[in-house]
């Protein structure tokens, strides 16, 4: 089964307040609240999962265009050794301590000891360097490449487990790793504004029910702005896909 990668969707309703009346007071750090979560069952290789919330946001610098690559929203610092080599997931020889590699060339220490993992699609990147070729790399992924970051858990017995879309396939297929995502730039004359609205983000994809089957799931999220402020952590309520499949009638 390859699970599709996820696609984005994002419609969003802002809520300025101008002219006569001042704008609200919001924090500059986002705030976010959980609307509802849908699954719509297309019956195609492409059933969609519709994540709906709402924000606020006291500076209104929410939003990354899809070409802002370049540090602080990179995908990924690569790992060096005490040998300033790039480390590869096959090479035997690694010399500890590690260290973490910006695109700027920026280091930092990362670990006293050889910490590769079992190979995963997060953990490791296919790339291709002038002096060494193509390989697969030890990477450590950055957190702000993405502004919306999304986990499914599921629950078992009253506790939760993240749960690994990569994994549960056996790591066959890195087109999906998560379903992180970058919101757009959706109203760039009125950043530095207080701003509010909803945001609904769809990920698609033909793993959803093969993976979430009839168990109790429950989403978490948070996003970040452009200055790099996390917002709240927001937790969905107890799902179940039959719970919340829209029906196509």
């Amino acid at each position: 089964m390859n699970l599709r990668k996820a696609q984005i969707s994002i419609i969003l309703v802002t809520l300025l307040v101008s002219g006569c009346f001042p704008p609200p007071e919001f924090p500059d750090v986002p705030n976010i609240r959980f609307s509802s979560l849908q699954y719509i069952d297309y019956e195609t290789a492409r059933d969609s999962m519709v994540l709906k919330f709402e924000f606020e946001d006291g500076d209104g610098d929410i939003g990354l265009t899809a070409d802002e690559i370049r540090t602080p929203y990179h995908p990924f610092n690569i790992v060096i050794d005490s040998r300033d080599s790039i480390v590869r997931y096959s090479d035997p020889d690694v010399v500890p301590p590690l260290y973490l590699v910006d695109p700027l060339g920026n280091v930092t220490p990362f670990s006293e000891t050889d910490n590769r993992p079992p190979f995963n699609c997060s953990s490791y990147q296919v790339g291709n360097f002038t002096d060494i070729g193509t390989d697969t790399f030890y990477i450590q992924k950055n957190p702000y490449h993405n502004n919306l970051h999304i986990q499914f858990l599921r629950k078992k017995n009253g506790a939760y487990t993240k749960i690994d879309f990569a994994s549960e396939f056996g790591n066959a297929s890195c087109d999906v790793v998560d379903f992180n995502g970058r919101i757009p730039i959706f109203d760039r004359e009125n950043i530095g504004r207080s701003l509010s609205g909803t945001i609904s983000y769809a990920m698609l994809s033909a793993g959803f029910p093969i993976i979430l089957r009839s168990d109790t799931f429950k989403v978490k999220f948070y996003i970040y702005d452009r200055d790099l402020n996390k917002s709240n952590e927001v937790e969905s309520p107890d799902l179940t896909l039959s719970k919340i499949t829209l029906s196509r009638d």
